[in-house]
């Protein structure tokens, strides 16, 4: 059940004994995705870095933490991606772009933060919703002085509300490019795309922090 407003998230419980620890956004996405692909069986997965473990406080202890009395167990939800007719997973965001400083910018986010950046101010990650931003698309583009400034306020969220950044807050998003388009899951990149489908699957992992 993904995550009521002014109501707790997640309950006090031990990472089970053999079950795998992601260090990085590109351990955690290659292990979910391995379990929603059903290629690996679905089991918690512990998370001691990377932008989740940002999220929840960076909580301190590594993988002695994970196994103590004061480790906690939550659901998150991830994203399925569809680009251009193959499924990927991520567990943050999907960013599709060629430039920062030209041509159309997507960011679809289920958690707040991506790296140095806090693209989705208003995102959790289990509210079972998609926090998409764009710009370039069915709006005004930022011009080349709005980026720099939008830029500069990516790390506070403050570049939201803009004119020119378009927000949604759905459970699934799609578009079709007029070129391809580099697309980020996670942070790494992972081929290009001119069909990009992305869907919100609430409560499909599970993690111990």
């Amino acid at each position: 059940m993904t995550v009521r407003r002014s109501q707790p998230w997640g309950s006090a419980a031990t990472l089970p004994d053999g079950a795998p620890i992601a260090s990085s956004n590109a351990e955690l996405r290659r292990l979910i995705s391995s379990q929603c692909a059903g290629d690996a069986p679905t089991t918690p997965v512990g998370v001691v870095g990377g932008d989740l473990w940002s999220v929840v406080g960076r909580p301190a202890g590594g993988a002695d933490r994970l196994r103590s009395a004061i480790a906690r167990t939550a659901p998150i939800d991830v994203i399925e991606v569809t680009a251009d007719g193959e499924t990927h997973w991520a567990c943050v965001g999907s960013v599709a772009r060629n430039s920062w400083w030209r041509g159309p910018v997507v960011a679809a986010m289920s958690a707040e933060s991506l790296g140095m950046w806090r693209l989705a101010p208003a995102a959790h990650p289990n509210d079972g919703r998609l926090h998409v931003f764009s710009t370039g698309l069915d709006q005004p583009t930022l011009s080349a002085a709005q980026r720099v400034l939008a830029r500069r306020r990516l790390r506070s969220g403050a570049h939201v509300p803009h004119p020119a950044i378009a927000m949604r807050r759905v459970q699934s998003w799609e578009h079709r490019f007029d070129r391809p388009l580099g697309l980020w899951l996670d942070g790494e990149m992972v081929g290009r795309c001119r069909e990009l489908s992305l869907a919100i699957r609430p409560d499909a992992a599970v993690i111990v922090f």
